[in-house]
């Protein structure tokens, strides 16, 4: 594990602040493990509420997300991040949170959105959120959908992100989630793989670009003091 948050600090890249340098119109980020709306109920360790519009990545997916977001202004459309470089903290977090039992309604209310049909504890060994180490831990993994620049609205995708089921999986049919979202997702994936990210089989928004940077997970607090790093 990167202990040392000065060899952190020099690694990572607000990839939001990047954008903004490199692309005509800026990649929006809004983390969701910094709000309470996501399949916890939570803000997450490791997450600060100040901090939701900072995309944390590693020099090479960095630009390689630019570049993406170049092509995608062509066709009128924009990345909008969910998550990508996730402090260690935030994978132990939800190690306890498998296990702990359910602690009020609201916690019950984001089940039915995310996880409506298996229980928490099932998440990990389904392969949906692991419970040891994860590659957002080393900053070159992303969480991720399309908007339109036009309207501003998330692109249909079949589910939302973050849903534990078979309908997030990338061989669902377009009998299963509709022609358009299934458009979506294909194009999604297509831009991402051109590159150099590959996706992941079980959520249609994670991508793992092709190069890891990094050897150790790292566990540097995501706050606004972070916003810009490394982008100029």
């Amino acid at each position: 594990m990167i202990t040392d948050d000065k060899q952190a600090l020099e690694i990572l890249v607000d990839v939001t602040a990047l954008s903004k340098r490199l692309c005509e119109w800026p990649i929006i980020t809004n983390l969701a493990y910094a709000t309470h709306e996501n399949f916890v109920g939570k803000i997450i360790d490791g997450y600060n509420k100040e901090a939701f519009d900072i995309c944390l990545m590693t020099k090479l997916p960095a630009l390689a997300l630019c570049e993406i977001q170049n092509y995608l202004l062509k066709k009128n459309l924009s990345l909008y991040i969910y998550d990508s470089y996730r402090p260690l903290r935030s994978v132990k977090y939800f190690a306890k949170w498998f296990v702990s039992p359910v602690i009020d309604n609201f916690e019950l209310e984001r089940k039915k959105i995310h996880y409506p049909n298996i229980h928490k504890n099932e998440l990990a060994k389904l392969g949906y959120v692991l419970g040891d180490t994860s590659r957002h831990n080393f900053g070159y993994a992303v969480d991720l959908g399309l908007i339109s620049t036009h309207t501003n609205k998330l692109l249909p995708m079949g589910a939302c992100f973050d849903y534990f089921d078979q309908l997030s999986h990338t061989n669902v049919t377009t009998v299963q989630i509709g022609e358009e979202a299934y458009n979506h997702r294909e194009f999604l994936s297509s831009a991402m793989q051109k590159y150099g990210f590959i996706p992941y089989e079980k959520e249609f928004w994670h991508f793992d670009f092709h190069q890891k940077e990094v050897e150790y997970p790292i566990d540097l607090e995501i706050t606004k003091k972070l916003k810009n790093i490394n982008a100029y």
